[in-house]
Parts: structure tokens; C-alpha cells; sequence
């Protein structure tokens, strides 16, 4: 369910939450143990066995990818290999919800048909093989712009182009993607075949990339559902009783980012993959007011020029999932945006986001950062529920939890990914130190659908 656009809610969850506070890198490190439980394919769907025609297209795969370098994404891990890997786990004969299709049939289409932008389909290939071997490496790190590159853009763009007037639009070093590389890690980690038909399409000539959706996934009421769809100026392009398909487009500058990341491509930046998956996310996101050059998006609800607020986020993850997804906000706000308190403990907090985990699904939540829990004027021991001081919001980001661990004594640490932190491991963060910071999480409406009522009651 999409919550009403009132107080903080429209507070955009986009800006790096790294350049806000050393503190909160403080409180994370990399996590060096095998995948989380919960990351990829549940046992029941596994499907390992290859058929005459997937036989075809795996060996058409390994051959077209012989000679193609090893990627610094890969861990060096040749891309038979992980062609390999992705057999034997399940993903690679995953199939779609949408089409049917198998992750092995979109990595197909890749290789064999026409791409848009000028894009190299082998670099295409082994970009998005690379993110389904390792969700991990997904950022949100848009990378420079050449000089010979920046001239050559100026020169094709129309008059009307504010970035003509600023060319320092361009360089975007705090991209507001982060809610959009949130679902794509929710999209690459849970829907293997999804996420590679999503790349496929995106960047293929004349040939689309629709979702079929049904409408109870973006409300029980289908009234309410069609409202939605309006409002959030989906381009929907049929309805059926109980179905709707919407078209998903990337925006218009995206082969200008696509194509400098095709031929100048740095580790630690968003490969080709990245950018056209969080370019239609971040449209889907936006009511198609998102520019990928600038980072800069418009829509109805833009409280800021970057990012996705809550509503939006929730949306589109609705729509990537086919199931509907209700967001809770926890933390509640004066009219100066000072953290005042919270909607429901932090143990229910805690359990919404372990017994989502323990269904197999992830969570994309979005956390901030307060004058009081950040920088130097942090305190380990500030509480608003307690001592009432100002507390407030100077930053929010999205990230995505995988799974947890418990220690001997009962403390909770969750492992997440989050694609702002400069590294292609999973990072920790103790519940302790999360959940005060906890501003939204989104969840399978079923797992909340007890505390719903009395959170959204308390939000008031």
C-alpha cells in the first residue's frame, strides 16, 4: 500500500549519506562470509538441467565470450565460469513472471540481437552477467564525463537543454540513484531473469520492455490501484479485469550516460547495466521526469531535485516484485523536521524486518541522519523519545537488507548492500545503531498487515 504524500515523507532518499558523516561508515564493515541465505533462488525453484535448445545458446555464450577480458567486477572469474556458477545455483534457467523467459534467453538476446546507443554487446553481456554473479558491485557512482566527450554532448543537444546554459549539470559526483540501485539489487538478487530481460530490452532496437502487473500488487482496491497508476503517471498501455500492462522506459539522455560508460568505464563506477536499469527506475520513479545526465528529475512530488521519496520507491517496488508492498514510516517529525519519535518500538521494527527476511525476500529500507547522530555533534546516547532535544534530519539513504545474524547474547546485526559505500562487499549494521535511524522500510503487505493500522494511527 502507498501511504499518503504528507510531512516527511516527501523528504527524498537520495543524497550519499557518506558525505554527510564519517560516523556512519564507522558503524559498518565488510562482511567476509559466504551468501546470505536468502541470496538468489529458493530450493523449490532450481532448475539446473539444460535442454537441447539451452545447450545451443549456453555453448553460443561460452564461444561468444571466449577472448573477452575478465572483468575487475568478476573477481576474476572468467565468464564461462560464472555462466557455470549461475547453472548450478538455479539462475540461470530462472524464469520471468512477465514473459517466461529464462535468464539464459535475455544473456541470449544480449549476445545475438541489435543493441541501441552504439552499445557493445559483449561488454553489455559480461556488465550484467558480472551483476547476477554478484549483486554486490552494484553502485550508484556515476563516473566523469571526458573533456573531448563533454564537447562532443554540447554540440548534439538541443538549445533548450538547461545543461547547454550549465555544463557543470553534467558532473554528477552525489548521484541521487540510490533508492533506484536499491531495487535494482532487489531486482538482480531475487529475479535473475527479470533483471537480465530488463537489460536486454532496454537496450535493444524496437523492441520494448513492458511489465504485466497485477493490479491488487499496487492496491487491494482496484479503484484505488487505477488512481495510483495516475498519479504516478504510469504508461499504461492496456487493462484487463484484474491486469494492467505498463510500458517502461528509460529517459532520454540515457544513451549519452550508456555510451560513456561503454568506452570509458573506471572500477567503482556503474557499468552499462547499472545505468540503464536505474534510468528506468528512476523514470517509473519520477512520472518520467528523470535526466540521466544531470541526475536531476521533476514529477509531482519532488520535495528535491534527486532521488525518490518514499511513496515513489514503494511503487516501483511494487511493480518490479508483482506483489503489494506496504511502506511503514517509523520516525515521526515537527514541523522543523526534528526527530520527535517513533510509530512502533524498535523490537516490532526488528521483527517486520526478520520475518520478511525469513521468507526469503529482501528489504529496502530508508534510514537518516540527524545534527544528533552524525559529525561531530554525534552522542551514542541521544534519544528524542527521552530527553526531547532537537534532532534534526540533515540526510536520507536507501540501502537494502539481505539477511541477519544473531549473536550468543540475542543482538541483532543486519547485512545489507548498499550501493553508496565504495565497496562490492555486503556491509553490517547492528540494530542498535540501524533502527533508531530507521525512517521507512518496504514489506510483502501480508507480514505488517497486523501493525499497519496502528502504525499508520501513530504517524498522525
Amino acid at each position: 500500500m502507498i501511504s499518503s504524500v504528507s510531512g516527511i515523507t516527501s523528504l527524498n532518499h537520495g543524497i550519499p549519506i557518506k558525505n554527510a558523516s564519517s560516523n556512519a561508515c564507522s558503524q559498518q564493515k565488510t562482511f567476509h562470509g559466504l551468501l546470505p541465505k536468502t541470496f538468489g533462488l529458493k530450493p523449490a525453484n532450481i532448475l539446473t538441467q539444460l535442454n537441447s535448445n539451452d545447450k545451443k545458446k549456453y555453448a553460443y555464450l561460452v564461444d561468444y565470450l571466449k577472448d573477452f577480458p575478465v572483468s575487475y567486477n568478476s573477481s576474476n572469474t572468467p565468464a564461462k565460469k560464472q555462466l557455470d556458477i549461475l547453472l548450478k545455483n538455479g539462475r540461470l534457467l530462472s524464469k520471468s513472471k512477465n514473459d517466461r523467459s529464462t535468464t539464459l534467453d535475455n544473456l541470449y538476446d544480449i549476445a545475438t540481437k541489435e543493441r541501441e546507443y552504439g552499445l557493445d554487446s559483449k561488454r553489455l553481456l559480461g556488465d550484467t552477467l558480472d551483476i547476477l554473479s554478484n549483486p554486490r558491485i552494484i553502485t550508484q557512482t556515476f563516473g566523469d564525463i571526458p573533456d573531448i566527450e563533454k564537447q562532443k554532448i554540447l554540440s548534439e543537444l538541443p538549445d533548450n537543454e538547461n545543461v547547454k546554459n550549465n555544463p557543470s549539470l553534467m558532473d554528477v559526483t552525489a548521484s541521487g540513484t540510490c533508492a533506484a540501485a536499491s531495487n535494482e539489487v532487489n531486482l538482480a538478487d531475487k529475479y535473475p531473469a527479470e533483471f537480465a530481460r530488463w537489460v536486454s530490452k532496454l537496450s535493444a532496437k524496437n523492441d520494448p520492455l513492458y511489465l504485466n502487473i497485477n493490479l491488487s500488487s499496487i492496491s487491494k482496491n482496484k479503484l484505488d490501484a487505477v488512481t495510483i497508476l495516475n498519479l504516478l503517471d504510469a504508461k499504461t498501455e492496456s487493462f484487463s479485469f484484474d491486469k494492467v500492462r505498463i510500458k517502461i522506459n528509460a529517459d532520454k539522455n540515457v544513451g549519452i550516460r550508456a555510451g560513456i560508460q561503454n568506452k570509458y568505464w573506471d572500477p567503482g563506477e556503474r557499468n552499462v547495466a547499472d545505468v540503464l536499469v536505474q534510468s528506468a527506475i528512476m523514470q517509473l520513479g519520477s512520472q518520467n521526469t528523470y535526466d540521466t545526465l544531470t541526475d536531476i528529475r521533476g514529477g509531482n512530488f519532488n520535495s528535491n531535485l534527486q532521488g525518490l521519496i518514499e511513496i515513489e520507491k514503494t511503487f516501483v517496488e511494487s511493480l518490479i516484485k508483482d506483489k503489494e508492498i506496504t511502506s511503514l514510516v517509523y520516525q515521526k517529525f515537527d514541523d522543523s523536521q526534528n526527530l520527535i519519535g517513533y510509530t512502533c518500538s524498535f523490537d516490532k521494527m526488528e521483527k517486520h524486518i526478520k520475518d520478511t527476511i525469513d521468507s526469503g525476500d529482501d528489504v529496502i529500507i530508508g534510514y537518516v541522519l540527524t545534527n544528533e547522530t552524525s559529525g561531530r555533534t554525534a552522542s551514542q546516547y541521544y534519544n528524542p523519545q527521552t530527553d526531547g532535544a532537537p534532532n534534526k534530519v540533515i540526510n536520507g539513504h536507501e540501502i537494502t537488507i539481505v539477511d541477519y545474524k544473531t549473536d550468543e547474547n540475542g543482538k541483532t546485526t543486519f547485512i545489507c548492500i548498499d550501493t553508496d559505500d565504495d565497496s562490492n562487499g555486503f556491509v553490517e549494521y547492528t540494530a542498535d545503531w540501524l533502527l533508531p535511524k530507521l525512517h521507512h522500510a518496504g514489506y510483502p503487505a501480508h507480514i505488517v498487515e497486523a501493525d499497519e493500522k496502528e502504525i499508520l494511527k501513530n504517524c498522525s
